[in-house]
């Protein structure tokens, strides 16, 4: 594929991400007209006093971090379902598919009704959230060993998600406390509600994260593509490699799980479809999941939040109803693919 047609797809995703993102400051529970946007963001670049400062506090505090916030969410979830498609060797593998997201969910819910890490000063809940989504995607792995039947791993993963959903159920239910049984509840179905600049700069540094890291592993991860066997007779250390990406997409999924909630198929829909488009060098995938993945998020953010004002749909919701037919079609078509 011409590097050129890859440069032109990346450079229009990203306008598009621009795009979508200021459009979604306008739409919310009460509809903004362009020029309380515009003064708002002017305050903000160059300082001074806002026409309104409510308006302002809207747009700043409220509405600009969501928006960061479902970007870079997107970008992340894309990112670590192309590293656990490579890991597995299989293109079903996505973190709420394989119960990576639960484990990062159950870890997060802990660590706000039993205080588990209470001995930490800061970051108590990421790193619940990060013990749990480490567990469940070496669970997987090691349950999944060499074989890459999509059969084997969807039943796995299901068996993981299973597990760890229930746990996250019985320690909301466990919680005697009703205000923290509230808060638990909501990584079940996922929201950007509660959206603050400090979650807008921890999910930053898990991109910046990834995609240093992938593009140091970039020629380590197209190996990766021909297979575990091929790769280590290559001379690569495949545990090692192993290992470094289960440590990396559980990091950054629990960074998600502990701002958002269970936020499901991002992971899956958005490398499906961008290796379609750029193919499968890990270079140019990577970077335009992570583009794609901003846009699809934030659009399905602002449907949620939109579609039923002044409620709001979980987040989680709209990206299983998208997620869950592309999923049974990909189930499907290698099926046949398979018998064929």
């Amino acid at each position: 594929m011409k590097r050129y047609y890859q440069w032109i797809i990346c450079l229009a995703l990203a306008l598009l991400l621009c795009a979508t993102a200021f459009g979604a400051l306008f739409w919310g529970a009460a509809s903004l007209a362009r020029g309380d946007v515009l003064d708002a963001l002017r305050v903000l670049v160059t300082g001074g006093e806002a026409a309104n400062p409510n308006l302002y506090n809207l747009v700043v505090m409220v509405r600009l971090p969501r928006v960061c916030l479902c970007v870079l969410g997107g970008a992340v979830l894309s990112i670590v379902g192309i590293l656990m498609q490579t890991l597995t060797g299989n293109p079903l593998a996505e973190p709420y598919v394989l119960g990576v997201s639960s484990g990062a969910s159950a870890g997060a819910a802990g660590a706000i009704v039993f205080r588990w890490f209470a001995f930490l000063p800061v970051g108590r809940v990421v790193f619940s959230a990060f013990v749990g989504s480490f567990v469940a995607i070496a669970l997987v792995v090691a349950l999944q060993g060499k074989s890459t039947s999509p059969v084997r791993l969807v039943l796995t993963g299901m068996g993981v998600s299973a597990f760890f959903q229930a746990a996250t159920t019985l320690i909301i239910y466990s919680s005697s406390n009703e205000a923290q049984a509230r808060s638990a509840q909501y990584w079940l179905t996922g929201s950007f509600s509660g959206s603050n600049w400090a979650d807008v700069r921890v999910t930053l540094a898990a991109l910046l994260l990834l995609l240093v890291l992938c593009r140091l592993l970039e020629k380590e991860l197209d190996l990766l593509l021909l297979g575990q066997d091929a790769a280590a007779q290559s001379g690569m250390n495949v545990r090692a490699m192993q290992l470094t990406l289960i440590l990396l997409s559980a990091l950054a999924v629990s960074v998600v799980v502990s701002v958002s909630g269970l936020v499901g198929f991002v992971g899956l829909i958005i490398p499906h479809i961008m290796r379609r488009v750029v193919g499968t060098a890990h270079r140019w995938l990577v970077a335009a999941s992570a583009l794609a993945g901003g846009c699809f998020l934030n659009l399905a953010d602002t449907v949620a939040r939109t579609a039923f004002a002044p409620q709001e749909m979980p987040i989680g919701v709209m990206t299983a109803f998208i997620g869950a037919p592309v999923f049974i079609l990909m189930i499907r078509r290698i099926y046949h693919e398979n018998r064929g």
